[in-house]
């Protein structure tokens, strides 16, 4: 049985979630023998029809796949430094998706071993050996194997990335501080704990960002998001149970008589604005109006004098005559009583 590896073009992308979508890792939630390393010797035929094998777990209970998944894993041998370094290079010089392939599946135990270390009470471990899959084919994009590290050592910062990054995702049903400092704490934050109380310091926030050398404001943040819980809105808050939470929540937006009387004014004002701009009769005046006066973006009196051959001396006469005018107009409109000083207050 040959296998041939396929070399895409120098322009094409090598995709990480489409490696590990084409891998099917699909894992249960049991415990397997990862950390026993078997003795095993095969042939190349038998290693390729291994890699092939981990895509055909579908017809498994679920209670068998992880099981079944880590037993074929730990039977797929480590690669030589040699052989890493020849797949990392046709990775990175043509984007062989093959290669990366390879790369991940015979560092699978690394990703199943690095998982079983962030699992929680609430995590599933199938998701996590997906996340540490996902890190190791990223890692598989961006390692450059010719700068002397091992292909595992460097991806198992990105398998961790990943899974701190998936922790701080799904801890919460309302995550927030997901940044570079952020998960750097969340995963560092009970060690830097215990270390501070050790040594007879309070764990407060100034000593907890001294530690970690990040900045208060992100550790606040994050001390605020762990130490918090969430709240359904449909959770009752009397004893009859009639009102909700939702019932006494706050909105941002005004009242709804609030914005009506916004929009008639908006309204009024619109109407006001057009009713006098139609009473210019005089092409100056109208464009000093339109220009400058109720623009968004004014043309300055210097330029529009320019524009006609008089100073700008004359252009600002003009100017003032028009917002005296448009005073007059909405006064014989709205009566004498009429508020106006919001009405070109710099004049």
């Amino acid at each position: 049985m040959e296998k041939t590896e396929k070399t895409e073009t120098p322009d094409a992308e090598l995709k990480p979630n489409a490696l590990v979508k084409q891998l099917k890792i699909i894992l249960g939630n049991q415990a397997g023998e990862w950390v026993k390393d078997e003795d095993f010797n095969p042939t190349p035929d038998e290693i390729i029809e291994l890699e092939d094998n981990i895509e055909k777990d579908d017809d498994n209970q679920p209670e068998d796949l992880y099981a079944a998944f880590v037993k074929r894993a730990t039977k797929i041998p480590r690669l030589s430094e040699e052989t890493e370094r020849s797949l990392g290079r046709k990775i990175r010089d043509h984007n062989d998706e093959g290669a990366a392939k390879k790369l991940v599946v015979h560092n699978l135990r690394l990703a199943i071993k690095i998982a079983h270390q962030y699992q929680r009470n609430w995590t599933s471990l199938m998701d996590l050996v997906q996340e540490a899959s996902a890190g190791l084919a990223i890692a598989a994009k961006k390692w450059d194997p010719d700068k002397g590290t091992r292909y595992g050592t460097y991806a198992s910062y990105w398998i961790r990335a990943q899974l701190t990054k998936f922790l701080m995702t799904n801890s919460r049903l309302i995550h927030t501080g997901n940044t570079r400092a952020g998960r750097k704490l969340y995963y560092a934050l009970p060690q830097i704990q215990r270390k501070l109380l050790a040594s007879g310091q309070a764990a407060n926030v100034e000593n907890i960002a001294k530690e970690a050398g990040e900045d208060p404001e992100e550790v606040a943040l994050v001390l605020s998001r762990l130490q918090g819980s969430e709240s359904s809105l449909s959770t009752p808050i009397d004893d009859s149970g009639a009102t909700v939470l939702q019932d006494v929540l706050s909105g941002g937006d005004d009242n709804p008589e609030n914005l009506t009387a916004r929009f008639q004014i908006s309204q009024l004002v619109d109407t006001l604005v057009q009713q006098f701009e139609q009473s210019i009769d005089n092409e100056r005046e109208l464009i000093v109006w339109r220009e400058n006066l109720i623009s968004n973006e004014p043309v300055s009196l210097v330029d529009l004098g320019q524009k006609f051959g008089v100073s700008k001396q004359r252009m600002g006469q003009i100017a003032t005559k028009l917002k005296r005018s448009f005073r007059r107009h909405i006064i014989d409109v709205l009566g004498p009583h009429t508020q106006l000083s919001w009405l070109f207050s710099d004049d």
